[in-house]
């Protein structure tokens, strides 16, 4: 359930703050005064494409933030466990701040999350039924989509289980598709990679090879400067003849400090130091003469390398640059031969795989199949039912359900409303029967329908009641109003017997300031909410008064 939502600089609104209950929560106002803020605030919360023109002129960027009670939401608390979101007292805080280069963030209970996340969520907080939604009723491709929400939890784990084994399907009948090839293809690249192997499998290269040799041929290529250079150093260290090199002024200065440290111990740690030192210095010399006695290289050696280069160059000009990817090319070339000299076995163990990947698909399409029918007709009755009490009595409602003809991400049917406009006429597709007026009733009562099986807690009708007046009202309003007994709903309306009909009224106008026009939201107490009644049931003001009151007192006595 929503509790609370806080507006900042969207649209025309400077600021809101609101708090919620449960039951039937109404927003009404003058035409353009702003009355699908909530939807606007509630669909950027959820998940909604941003836009930066909802940022309110001259504010640097837009705040929405929305605090949900998800007490009993098992799924809800599944999602969140699995995404690792910290759920405190059956609380959950959406935040979104978009600033006005588009640019946005996204937080979940104080922790930085993506729009995807926020959508996912928002399947499990609240479902909007917008005024423009009819449209998608024209689209028989998303009727099924209609149908499979109709449906009880068990419904959607059918469905998601039958997806599961859909994908494994799919992509056996990929790896399938891809196992076949036109043999005259299949022998030349046979005839290919074992040209490529024995190519590589003669030279024979190991792995860091090349790098090795083409350092060792600079050390060759170096050989003169390369030996004066470390003699001298060696000689700076350990002397030459008699000549006194560092580890000796080393090992003088250590055995001064020696025998000094007999008079102060304070020298004692200096002498050890120096001592250490000529250890490591008395290696560093032995390490640079084994470096020089190995620049005495074989006759005929630098060739050797040359020939080995030229040979592993030519393989890293077709394979790789170096012998690591020439390795890998060997490693790679050796396992498709395999796949292809085997191809034929390896054919029939994939179509044996997709055989029974399918068989087990198929008895997961026709389990889904079974619930649908049972749902086609339960939705078929629960609409006609509605239909009728919102006068339609003549127009009558069917959902036909289909074999598609092949498997496909919703299972094997096909799924169509259709539309009778009296009885013994037949039935036929919504979009080619039903005017404008009609649609909108149709996708009325279908949403009613809908609404009574929704397992969402809150539920937004944005202006559904477009064209409905009269007796038709009162029977929406009441509608409504019983639905609220098990959902959170809001309603965007201008009918007056919804507005009656609700536990909490809000109001939407538009004041102009000094600032420029700006949206407020205020909740309504008695007076103000007759006041509003008023308005919108227009005509003589003291009529109006009378039968909003009246409106009011039969709300109370139907409550109670």
């Amino acid at each position: 359930m929503l509790r609370e939502l806080h507006v900042r600089n969207l649209a025309l609104i400077e600021e809101a703050g609101l708090e919620f209950g449960p039951g039937l929560n109404v927003l009404s106002g003058e035409t353009g005064a702003g009355k699908t803020v909530l939807v606007e605030a509630l669909g950027l919360l959820l998940g909604g494409r941003g836009d930066s023109g909802l940022v309110r002129a001259g504010a640097d960027r837009l705040e929405l933030e929305a605090a949900f009670d998800i007490t009993g939401s098992g799924g809800l608390r599944a999602l969140a466990e699995e995404e690792g979101l910290d759920l405190e007292d059956n609380v959950i805080i959406l935040r979104r701040v978009m600033s006005g280069d588009g640019k946005g963030r996204c937080y979940v209970n104080g922790r930085m999350c993506t729009v995807a996340m926020l959508s996912r969520l928002g399947e499990y907080l609240v479902d909007i039924h917008g005024q423009h939604e009819h449209q998608r009723l024209l689209r028989p491709a998303s009727h099924i989509e209609y149908l499979d929400a109709y449906g009880p939890p068990a419904h959607g784990e059918l469905l998601q289980s039958y997806r599961g084994l859909y994908m494994e399907w799919r992509e056996g009948c990929d790896r399938l598709a891809k196992s076949s090839m036109d043999e005259a293809e299949r022998l030349r690249e046979i005839d290919l990679l074992h040209f490529q192997v024995r190519e590589i499998e003669a030279v024979q290269p190991a792995e860091g090879e090349m790098e090795e040799l083409l350092k060792e041929r600079k050390r060759m290529q170096n050989r003169e400067e390369l030996f004066t250079a470390v003699r001298d150093a060696h000689v700076s260290i350990a002397g030459e003849g008699e000549g006194e090199g560092t580890l000796d002024r080393l090992g003088a200065a250590e055995a001064a400090l020696e025998k000094a440290s007999s008079l102060d111990d304070d020298l004692a740690p200096w002498s050890e130091r120096l001592r250490e030192a000529q250890g490591q210095l008395a290696d560093l010399a032995h390490e640079l003469r084994l470096y020089a006695e190995s620049l005495d290289f074989e006759p005929g050696r630098l060739e050797e390398v040359e020939l080995r280069l030229r040979a592993l160059s030519e393989l890293a000009r077709k394979y790789g640059r170096d012998t690591a990817l020439i390795l890998e090319h060997l490693e790679r070339s050796r396992l498709r031969l395999v796949e292809l000299e085997d191809l034929d076995v390896r054919r029939e163990g994939l179509q044996v795989k997709v055989d029974k990947a399918e068989a087990v698909l198929r008895e997961a399409a026709a389990t889904l199949t079974a619930s649908r029918k049972d749902l086609a007709g339960r939705l078929t009755r629960e609409t006609n039912r509605e239909l009728k009490e919102l006068n339609m009595a003549g127009m009558r409602f069917q959902v036909e359900l289909g074999e598609a003809g092949d498997f496909g991400e919703w299972g094997d049917d096909d799924v169509e409303f259709k539309v009778s406009p009296g009885k013994g006429l037949a039935y036929r597709p919504v979009a080619r029967i039903a005017s404008g007026g009609e649609l909108s009733r149709i996708m009325l009562a279908l949403k009613l329908s809908l609404a009574r099986a929704d397992a969402v807690p809150t539920l937004v009708f944005d202006e559904v009641d477009a064209g409905i007046g009269g007796a038709t009202a009162d029977v929406l309003a009441e509608k409504l109003s019983r639905i609220s007994s098990y959902h959170q709903v809001f309603a965007i309306t201008h009918l007056p017997q919804i507005a009656a009909r609700s536990d909490q009224h809000l109001a939407v106008a538009k004041r102009e300031t000094t600032g420029g026009i700006v949206t407020e939201v205020a909740f309504l107490d008695g007076v103000q909410r007759i006041e509003e009644l008023v308005r919108m049931l227009g005509g003589d003001e003291t009529t109006a008064r009378k039968h909003a009151e009246s409106m009011l007192k039969k709300r109370v006595t139907t409550r109670s």
